[in-house]
């Protein structure tokens, strides 16, 4: 009987194993989780977001931690693990960063599933101060204060007051912006492609963004230029119960090679299903 009940054990957590780390009983391949944006932008958000400990940077602490997690079939993340340490402080900085990361679900034969999967953020030092000295300190300056600590993404129209992009006074609103910095690709151009890039991302209580959705993308550069743009603006975070707090916002870019002109705007609450 003890027999039997081992072997029933057993086969459960060899199914699971095969269920969670993209194996199939049938064969079916199965797609990894991504995270929004592709890995290159995560990479940016990871060394703009990190916050090196100052017991870590005093005592010259680096290395990689490596965490363990389950990206459920809504996309959401549960059973978040450090498999490989490097320090309290830094592995719980690794965690804090992890937690603001958006993901796609695993898909077998195109439909989301659950899946395990494991992430590395890679500590070191004199590449952190390369990138925190290279910035502005404006940069880093928190637009309001005091701040929401959670995870929690809200939709602008949750908010008390909606984010808004802090531009120079050169700028009048943020499709002057886009007009002004945005150029239209040479391949775009040569082409002849026109369209228009829709995008998503989370203004993040610092007033910097994150986790860069791709809607609907135009070929010949035009959505990485899209891109490019809409990481130049920094913006006042969207506030609720007056504390500022991670809030998703729309944005519009037009490439329009009949009249060689570039435009973007926010549209409306009420445009946005």
């Amino acid at each position: 009987m003890k027999t039997n009940l081992f072997i029933a054990r057993l086969f459960g957590l060899q199914l699971l194993f095969l269920l969670f780390y993209g194996g199939s009983l049938f064969g079916q391949d199965i797609t990894a989780p991504s995270c929004y944006g592709g890995n290159r932008l995560l990479r940016q958000f990871i060394m703009e977001e990190m916050v090196y400990p100052s017991r870590a940077l005093e005592s010259k602490t680096e290395g990689i931690v490596e965490l363990s997690f389950i990206v459920k079939d809504d996309g959401s993340v549960a059973n978040l693990k450090v498999l490989q340490k490097v320090s309290p402080e830094i592995d719980e900085e690794a965690k804090r960063i992890f937690r603001k990361i958006l993901w796609y679900p695993a898909t077998q034969l195109g439909k989301p599933v659950t899946f395990m999967h494991t992430f590395k953020i890679k500590f070191k030092i004199k590449k952190y101060l390369n990138h925190f000295e290279s910035r502005d300190p404006a940069y880093y300056a928190f637009p309001f204060e005091p701040m929401d600590t959670g995870i929690i993404v809200y939709d602008r129209k949750e908010t008390d007051q909606m984010p808004r992009p802090i531009l120079s006074s050169l700028d009048r609103n943020i499709s002057n912006f886009i007009s002004r910095n945005l150029v239209y690709p040479d391949a775009a151009f040569k082409g002849n492609v026109s369209g228009t890039v829709n995008l998503n991302f989370v203004v993040e209580p610092s007033g910097r963004i994150s986790n860069i959705e791709i809607k609907k993308g135009v070929g010949g550069g035009c959505t990485e230029e899209a891109i490019r743009v809409i990481k130049m603006i920094k913006w006042f975070p969207g506030i609720k119960d007056n504390l500022a707090v991670r809030t998703s916002l729309p944005i519009e870019i037009t490439f329009d090679i009949s009249k060689k002109t570039v435009g973007g705007s926010i549209p409306s609450p009420g445009q946005v299903q």
